[in-house]
């Protein structure tokens, strides 16, 4: 007997509705396509106990990320947690005073993007290199 239920995806939050009950080892989520069966979407999971597991009967699984076979899985509808980025943050400030940058703001932080990494990337080495066009 299947029904259905609505449940939040454990790595990016994408609200995920009418999913069938019992999930399949390949449900995944339709946005990020994270696997759905696995250890941290799970009733059991705890990652303050040994093994990460209150179920004592389930076998050892490593990867609690990946799709998994354990028949003791039940849906935590509420898996996902959001990650504070506050020390990641912190962490890149202190590198930027570290090599001598201005600290950027939170939000600079947060905006950067791969083509201005390389916009700089490629000044810099002008700046050592000098202007190789002439």
């Amino acid at each position: 007997m299947s029904h259905s239920i609505d449940m939040t995806c454990w790595k990016c939050g994408a609200k995920l509705k009418n999913l069938l009950l019992p999930f399949s080892r390949y449900e995944e989520c339709t946005l990020c396509k994270a696997d759905l069966h696995v250890c941290l979407t799970c009733r059991h999971y705890d990652p303050l106990i040994n093994d990460s597991c209150r179920e004592d009967r389930a076998e050892f699984v490593l990867d609690k990320d990946k799709a998994n076979f354990c028949d003791y899985f039940k849906v935590n509808t509420h898996a996902y947690k959001r990650k504070d980025m506050s020390e990641a943050q912190m962490a890149k400030r202190k590198l930027t005073e570290l090599f001598g940058e201005a600290p950027a703001d939170d939000a600079e932080l947060e905006i950067s993007t791969a083509q201005t990494e390389a916009e700089k990337a490629l000044a810099e080495l002008q700046r050592l290199f000098g202007d190789t066009k002439k």
